[in-house]
C-alpha cells in the first residue's frame, strides 16, 4: 500500500510514490495505496441505506449533540467538560458530510479539511466537489477503436476502470488544484504534519497535544485509518482501536474533535486510558452515528495533513504540478554516495544541506501576487526570486522556511507586473519535479488496471543550477552531471531519466 517513502531521485512509476520527501511519511495516502473504501456496515446494529450518488452532500451538522440522538447518555456525554474536549462542529465548523463510491476517500476528506478551515478564517462553506477534484486528477481513455491513446494535458490516464474507484493522496488534490481554480479555489496550502503514537521513516512524530492544537488552529484534519478494524458498538457510540493501524491503514477520514473522557472500555479492544479522537468518515449519514465514529488515542496513525483554498487569486501558472521526481543537493548525493543508505539521513540533514536551484521561464502577462511550491521536510530553508526576462536582474524575492512540510503560496510583499520573466526556487536538500512520461499500474480493490501518467517538458523552459551553470532539464546529461549516477540502489528505482521534467513551481495572478 505504499506506506513507506524511500530517499528515491525519481519517483518509481508505478503510481506508487516510494521516493522524494524519503523523510516523511511515505505517503500513508499514498496514490492507489489508499484504493477503495467499502461502506460495509459493521455486523451489529446494521441499517438500511438511502439511495446516494456519488455527488450527494447534506447539510452541514450544526451540534455534535446531533450525531448522538440515539446513544446511552447515562453511559457517556460527549463534550461535557469544554476544558477536556474540544469539536469543531461545536465551534460552528461542520462540513458537508460525505457520500463516497468505491474509492476516493482521499479526496472527501482533502475537501472537508479545505471546508472546514476556510470556515475558520472566512466563515464561509467553499462550494467545492470532490467528484471535480478526483476527475481532474484521472481521465479514462478509450482504447476500443485500436487507436494510440492521445494525452493532451499533464495527469494520470487510466483503462477500464472509473476515477472514482481509485486511490489518491494530498499531492495530488494540490496538484489538481494549484493552478486551475475550482469555483474560484485555488489550493493555498496542503500540510504534512507528521504521525502519531509511531515512527514512519524519520517523519515528525506529533504528541496527543500536538494533533489538538492543529486542528484548534486550522480546523479539522486528515487521518490514515483501517476503516473497518477492530470497530464495535458500545453504549450506541460506534467506536474503533486499531493496534496496528499503520501496518494495514487503507482509508482517509476527517478528525474533527477529541474527548480526554470518552471511556477506555466502549473499544473492541478496551483502551489503555479515557479518550478518542471524533473522526468524520465519507460512507454518509447511515453510518456510525450519523457519519461519524470514535477512535481511540491509542491506536496509532501514520500519517495527518490538511488542505487550505484561496479565492485571492484571478488565475495561476503551473508547468510541474505533479510531484513524481525529487533532486537531491550536491551534499546529500555525495553522502549516500559515500555509503549511507536513505535510513542514515535524517530531516535535520536535508533542512541543513546545501541547496537545490532550480528555474522555469515564463512568457506570461499579469501581475503576479504569489509563488507557490513543495518542501519536502519541515524547516526546510527557502528561497524564491523573480527575474526580470530570461535570467535578468532580480525584481523580487522571498526567503523563509515553514514549520510543516507540504505545498505552500509565498505572497510578494508587493504584487509584481510582469510580461516575461524567470522565477527561480532554491530549497534546500530536496527539490520536487514533475518527472516524465511513464506507464503504470492502478489499483482499486479487487483489480490492477493499467495506467500512463502524461508529463510535457519542453527544450528551454525549465533548468537545474549544477555548480555556476544552468543546465536544461531536457539535457540527457544531466543525471550524471548531478552525480546521481554514483548514488547506491536504494535511493532510486530506475538508474537513468530522460529528464526530471519541470521543477513544482506555481506562479498566483492577482
Amino acid at each position: 500500500m505504499g506506506i513507506r517513502r524511500k530517499c528515491n531521485t525519481m519517483l518509481s512509476s508505478n503510481f506508487r510514490r516510494t521516493a522524494a520527501a524519503f523523510l516523511v511519511i511515505a505517503n500513508a495516502f499514498s496514490v492507489f495505496g489508499l484504493t477503495a473504501c467499502s461502506k460495509t456496515e459493521p455486523e451489529s446494529e446494521t441499517k438500511s441505506k438511502a439511495k446516494v450518488t456519488h455527488e450527494t452532500t447534506e447539510v452541514p451538522v450544526k451540534s455534535a449533540d446531533e450525531l448522538f440522538a440515539g446513544c446511552d447518555k447515562e453511559y457517556f456525554v460527549p463534550f461535557k467538560d469544554p476544558s477536556r474536549s474540544y469539536c469543531t462542529i461545536n465551534d460552528g465548523l461542520g462540513t458537508t458530510l460525505w457520500s463516497q463510491g468505491m474509492g476516493g476517500c482521499y479526496s472527501y476528506s482533502a475537501v472537508s479539511t479545505m471546508q472546514s478551515g476556510y470556515l475558520k478564517t472566512k466563515g464561509e462553506l467553499p462550494d467545492i466537489n470532490p467528484v471535480d477534484i478526483i476527475n481532474r486528477i484521472y481521465e479514462s481513455v478509450d482504447t476500443k477503436d485500436g487507436k494510440e491513446p492521445q494525452y493532451k494535458e499533464e495527469k494520470y490516464y487510466i483503462r477500464n476502470v472509473s476515477a472514482l474507484d481509485l486511490g489518491g493522496d494530498i499531492y495530488r488534490v494540490a496538484g489538481s488544484m494549484c493552478a486551475d481554480p475550482l469555483n474560484g479555489y485555488l489550493i493555498s496550502e496542503a500540510n504534512v504534519f507528521g504521525s502519531y503514537k509511531t515512527s514512519v521513516n524519520g517523519a515528525p512524530e506529533l504528541s496527543e497535544d500536538d494533533v489538538k492544537n492543529i486542528i484548534r488552529k486550522r480546523g479539522a484534519v486528515s487521518l490514515a485509518i483501517h476503516y473497518s478494524k477492530d470497530c464495535t458498538y458500545t453504549g450506541g457510540f460506534y467506536t474503533q482501536n486499531h493496534p496496528d493501524n499503520v501496518k494495514d491503514a487503507n482509508h482517509v477520514a476527517t478528525i474533527v474533535g477529541w474527548d480526554d473522557d470518552f471511556p477506555a472500555d466502549a473499544f473492541n479492544i478496551p483502551a489503555s486510558r479515557n479518550g478518542a479522537w471524533l473522526v468524520q468518515n465519507s460512507f454518509g449519514d447511515f453510518w456510525g452515528n450519523s457519519g461519524f465514529y470514535w477512535i481511540s488515542y491509542d491506536t496509532p496513525i501514520p500519517e495527518f495533513n490538511n488542505c487550505s483554498v484561496t479565492r485571492e487569486y484571478s488565475s495561476a501558472l503551473s508547468y510541474g504540478r505533479y510531484p513524481e521526481k525529487a533532486i537531491l543537493s550536491s551534499d546529500i548525493v555525495e553522502k549516500a554516495a559515500d555509503g549511507n543508505s536513505s535510513s542514515g539521513i535524517s530531516i535535520e540533514d536535508i533542512a541543513g544541506s546545501k541547496e537545490v536551484t532550480a528555474a522555469t521561464v515564463y512568457d506570461h502577462k499579469g501581475k503576479i501576487g504569489a509563488i507557490g511550491f513543495w518542501s519536502t521536510v519541515p524547516n526546510q530553508p527557502y528561497t524564491i526570486e523573480i527575474l526580470d526576462g530570461k535570467f535578468g536582474n532580480v525584481l523580487a524575492s522571498k526567503s523563509g522556511k515553514f514549520e510543516h512540510m507540504g505545498y505552500h503560496t509565498v505572497k510578494l510583499d508587493t504584487p509584481l507586473k510582469v510580461k516575461e520573466f524567470t522565477v527561480v526556487i532554491k530549497v534546500a536538500g530536496e527539490l520536487f519535479f514533475e518527472g516524465e512520461p511513464a506507464e503504470m499500474n492502478a489499483h482499486t480493490l479487487f483489480q490492477v488496471v493499467p495506467a500512463h501518467y502524461e508529463a510535457k517538458t519542453e527544450p528551454g523552459r525549465s533548468f537545474i543550477k549544477v555548480g555556476e551553470e544552468w543546465i536544461d532539464v531536457t539535457d540527457p546529461s544531466l543525471f550524471d552531471r548531478l552525480g546521481l549516477d554514483k548514488l547506491p540502489s536504494d535511493f532510486y528505482r530506475t538508474k537513468f531519466f530522460v529528464t526530471p521534467g519541470d521543477p513544482y513551481i506555481t506562479v498566483l495572478f492577482i
